[in-house]
């Protein structure tokens, strides 16, 4: 019997998930773009309901920075519920405890329950992961410059940081260790596969609750579609054209300017990049 406490490889098989190739067999042929406007249509159904999700996404925090959300977005904003996870939380159900590589000394995690469709549609890593490919087959091998040994390329531990992976789960509920490059922005981005709706991603940007270098980051790691690029295309475009750093809101945003967090350093207002 395999130590219970062993932390599985980047390709080990630790789970009995049965993959789901996106899009589905029935909808073979149907445009992508049509399938995403379909299911945003749908999205009220499913936003932040308990009863009808299919996965569990957990990501790690950063400790060098407040990674977890505020009261004020975890109710009023449109973000994902999320729950911080112990060192023995099951999110699987399923009676064992949670492994994945060096646990014990990762920073806390935060878990959301979402849905497959709607985080395959929009990022081509987890339709990836999903549709069952192994997470070495995720990487750009050609970037790595470390030779291959006994036939397998070899990766740097930083490489294998950002590896995500599927975690012991049931057959119809994976579960997915997902370490983004950028925790505080990623909830946001959740949403903004659900509804399209780039309103809350502005509103956190402005108030400084997220950066645009991090989410920019989650948005190239997650292989995230043009839609999205191109709001951060012209959200950078204003904040160059306003020539104040740190502040690219439009003219007729000015009144939000009481709305960005107290107590920050003046070296940090004046950040040259697009908060």
């Amino acid at each position: 019997m395999a130590n219970p406490k062993a932390s599985p490889r980047p390709d080990e098989p630790v789970h009995s998930f049965i993959p789901r190739p996106f899009p589905p067999p029935s909808l073979n042929g149907v445009p992508l773009e049509y399938i995403i406007d379909s299911l945003r249509k749908l999205a009220p159904r499913y936003w932040n309901n308990a009863e009808n999700v299919d996965c569990s996404i957990i990501y790690p925090l950063d400790n060098n920075r407040s990674a977890g959300l505020s009261i004020r977005d975890q109710n009023v904003s449109k973000v994902p519920r999320t729950e911080m996870l112990s060192g023995s939380h099951d999110p699987s159900g399923m009676g064992r405890r949670l492994t994945a590589p060096n646990l014990n000394s990762e920073p806390p995690r935060m878990l959301m329950r979402l849905h497959i469709d709607y985080l395959s549609a929009q990022s081509t890593l987890l339709r990836a992961l999903f549709s069952g490919s192994s997470p070495l087959d995720l990487i750009n091998i050609a970037t790595q410059p470390a030779p291959a040994t006994s036939g397998r390329p070899s990766i740097s531990a930083n490489v294998a940081a950002r590896l995500p992976r599927l975690l012991p789960s049931s057959s119809d509920h994976p579960i997915v260790y997902l370490p983004v490059p950028d925790p505080p922005s990623f909830p946001y981005l959740i949403t903004w596969m659900y509804f399209g709706d780039t309103s809350p991603l502005e509103d956190a940007l402005r108030r400084r609750t997220i950066r645009w270098d991090g989410l920019a980051r989650n948005v190239e790691y997650l292989g995230m579609p043009d839609e999205i690029k191109r709001f951060l295309g012209a959200w950078y475009r204003r904040w160059m054209q306003s020539g104040q750093p740190g502040n690219i809101n439009e003219e007729d945003d000015n009144d939000d300017a009481d709305d960005a967090p107290r107590g920050r350093s003046r070296s940090r207002s004046h950040s040259t990049s697009p908060h």
